[in-house]
């Protein structure tokens, strides 16, 4: 079975903000309380190190997740990280406040990935978003990227081998499974997210409809998983690509590309 691109329910700008941070908070949960970037961030050290960068701009950051696992790890380093999103996310917002640390913002107008203000320079980084991106939407934001010369550092969910061999034709039955766990999951971690929010627990438990999103959005996830190899192929084909050096692997779970100019 081949990647395929379906839609997810956060993408659509019509979805209530509660029902899309509901969502995107209960998996960054589910990835933080598993490790799930701890084997990839030391490469976003290295890259920040060899590149002699010390701000990073993190792009579709929705509430935080893997960019403030980073600043976590990386506080030693004394680098600045900004957050951006394109529908910013409240809880986001109110925990990178919480950590009081003026080296660390989250920017509260929206932000286009294709298209930052010119002011945003530094190491662009994005964390368990690159799946919602199709192929040509990638070539675009590497090629915007190669054009500023910055580097970049994107960590993603990677395509799995077994679902990559799977017949297309028992696909409905593998996504049932996994769309089932999710739903049943999350009626277990919700209470865990912080900050609590009454419209999280009323959107759970009354209206279940943030456990139907998250059921949904992590199984279609994995369909649009990418495999290295894919992104390496399209990073080598954007104009300019041949000027940087890419790499692009498997740590755990987790996928990542990174880029440099050379």
């Amino acid at each position: 079975m081949r990647r395929m691109h379906l839609v997810e329910l956060e993408d659509l700008p019509w979805v209530p903000a509660a029902i899309r941070d509901g969502g995107t908070d209960l998996l960054d949960l589910g990835f933080e309380r598993v490790g799930f970037y701890r084997g990839v961030v030391p490469r976003l050290r290295a890259l920040l190190a060899d590149t002699k960068r010390a701000r990073v701009i993190d792009v579709c950051s929705g509430g935080g997740g893997g960019a403030l696992y980073a600043h976590g790890t990386l506080r030693d380093a004394g680098i600045e990280m900004v957050l951006t999103d394109r529908y910013p996310n409240e809880a986001g917002r109110a925990r990178v406040a919480s950590r009081g640390d003026a080296a660390l913002t989250y920017r509260e107008s929206p932000v286009d990935a294709l298209q930052l203000p010119a002011e945003l320079t530094g190491v662009r980084t994005m964390w368990g978003a690159l799946h919602h991106f199709p192929p040509d939407a990638i070539a675009a934001l590497l090629a915007a990227i190669v054009r500023s010369g910055e580097p970049l550092a994107f960590f993603d969910v990677a395509a799995s081998p077994a679902m990559r061999k799977l017949p297309v034709v028992l696909a409905p039955i593998a996504m049932s499974l996994n769309m089932l766990m999710l739903f049943v999951g999350s009626l277990f971690l919700v209470p865990l997210v912080r900050p609590v929010r009454a419209s999280r627990l009323a959107l759970t438990y009354l209206v279940p409809l943030i456990p139907l999103l998250v059921a949904w959005d992590g199984t279609v996830s994995a369909l649009r998983a990418y495999t290295p190899d894919e992104l390496l192929a399209i990073a080598r084909g954007v104009p300019g690509g041949e000027g940087y050096e890419w790499a692009s692997g498997v740590e755990g779970n987790a996928l990542y590309l990174t880029g440099r100019p050379r």
